[in-house]
């Protein structure tokens, strides 16, 4: 058996090889437009294929799940409220019929019960007390969504308590009712004159159902597109999040057969309905959960299609590569302020230096850590140096970095061997000082 796993290697290296080289080539330029189409779906498909593998998407959505029992109710009484004093709160209902589709026919059961639920909570009636608790639930359980978002597309810090009150209301109270405009300009496009208009023409009924088709994929898509750009604390571009909220809305709509099928069955046996329908609804808000994750990861994939390869995860550098990183940043920082142009932002380092965003971040908070950088207020954070650029030298960043995190019980301890390694280190120190001690980040 061994001999002949001995014998299949040189084979699975050649395949290999073969996919590396088609996943990855050097040169796309040649290749023509939908040649390069594949191979980027290909890519996008390999990292979100290794994101599943290694379980922290399975694993965040299973976390939402619970953050959406707790929170979800109470963000409907919010949201119920605020629209029935716009009086748009029938904005609701077709809300809830959109987002529980896959649900197939018992959506609608499902959608009354909520809804009669929500209503008899009588908003106006509770205190001051409870509203504050229950927007402490709503900021709560929508922190939790963002982190899960922030973590997908590598962002370590999330919103300010400030931004997250008024664009976590803005999006609660604004979102229903563009879903409920959606829901309005489609289904006019089914007006009887409308209909009389194709239906004189050659193929107006072909038309009419490919209207119908398409008009709420494409509202839906535009749907999760909003929700992909809106919650990750950072940029996100629209054809990105567009092209996530497509995948994401394909896969919505597939999922309505599967549970359709599973409530058909449980149906059945209805000593057993009950506990099935607990069972289905908490998978089904898990599935919903990881569908729209793996979205978000392919818009982010889209984005960042240097990412691909990479992943998210701070990759293992060398000594030497922290250095140079390191010190990179800090001379366009450094030499940005003493032109006078405008301070860099994360997003700008990441096109300058196309290094993965979590090694940037981790720079930029060391540079932090040891004194030299600090980041403005603007959204997204800007850095300027907090030292004068003109007596700043390479020498002593380079020996701050170097020294950044040491652990001081390590410092303490002795043998002969550590103390001619200190020696050669004190050596190699003063030899850089001595000979380029006066070299400065501006010359």
């Amino acid at each position: 058996m061994s001999l002949q796993f001995l014998r299949l290697q040189p084979r699975l290296a050649q395949i290999r090889s073969a996919i590396n080289e088609f996943l990855w080539p050097a040169d796309t330029t040649k290749l023509s437009l939908w040649q390069r189409t594949l191979i980027r779906s290909s890519q996008i498909f390999i990292a979100v294929v290794r994101d599943l593998i290694e379980g922290q998407l399975s694993l965040r959505a299973m976390s939402l799940v619970f953050t959406t029992v707790i929170g979800f109710f109470p963000l409907l009484a919010l949201t119920f409220a605020v629209l029935k004093g716009l009086g748009a709160h029938n904005a609701l209902e077709p809300t809830l019929l959109a987002l529980l589709q896959p649900l197939g026919e018992r959506s609608n059961e499902f959608t009354s019960e909520i809804l009669s639920y929500v209503d008899a909570i009588q908003v106006e009636l509770i205190g001051i007390t409870s509203v504050g608790l229950l927007l402490y639930i709503v900021m709560d359980m929508m922190r939790k969504i963002e982190s899960s978002f922030n973590y997908i597309w590598a962002v370590k810090q999330g919103r300010s308590w400030s931004s997250r009150v008024s664009e976590y209301l803005f999006a609660v109270i604004v979102s229903p009712l563009l879903l409920f405009l959606s829901i309005s300009i489609s289904s006019s496009v089914n007006t009887s004159l409308f209909e009389r208009f194709l239906e004189g023409l050659a193929y107006g009924s072909l038309v009419i159902e490919f209207i119908a088709f398409v008009t709420p994929m494409l509202f839906m898509s535009l749907a999760f597109a909003f929700a992909y750009g809106f919650l990750p604390n950072t940029k996100v571009q629209f054809s990105s999040a567009f092209i996530g909220g497509l995948v994401t809305t394909i896969i919505w709509k597939l999922m309505g057969s599967v549970f359709q099928g599973f409530f058909i069955s449980s149906a059945r046996e209805s000593i057993y309905l009950a506990f099935a329908t607990a069972v289905a609804v908490m998978f089904f808000a898990y599935i919903g959960w990881l569908v729209a994750l793996v979205g978000s990861s392919i818009a982010f994939y889209h984005q960042n299609p240097a990412k691909a390869r990479s992943g998210r995860e701070m990759r293992k550098l060398s000594i030497i590569q922290q250095e140079e990183l390191g010190m990179t940043i800090a001379s366009i920082i450094i030499n940005r302020f003493n032109q006078g142009l405008e301070p860099v932002n994360e997003d700008e380092l990441l096109t300058t230096l196309s290094a993965n965003p979590v090694v940037i971040e981790y720079a930029l908070h060391t540079l932090e850590e040891i004194g030299l950088i600090s980041k403005t207020d603007d959204e997204p954070a800007r850095f300027l140096p907090t030292k004068s650029v003109n007596d700043c030298t390479l020498a002593e960043i380079w020996k701050a970095l170097r020294r950044y995190d040491a652990d001081p019980l390590e410092e303490t301890g002795y043998s002969k061997d550590l103390g001619r390694v200190r020696e050669f280190q004190s050596q190699l120190e003063q030899i850089v000082e001595s000979e380029l001690g006066n070299k400065k980040f501006i010359d």
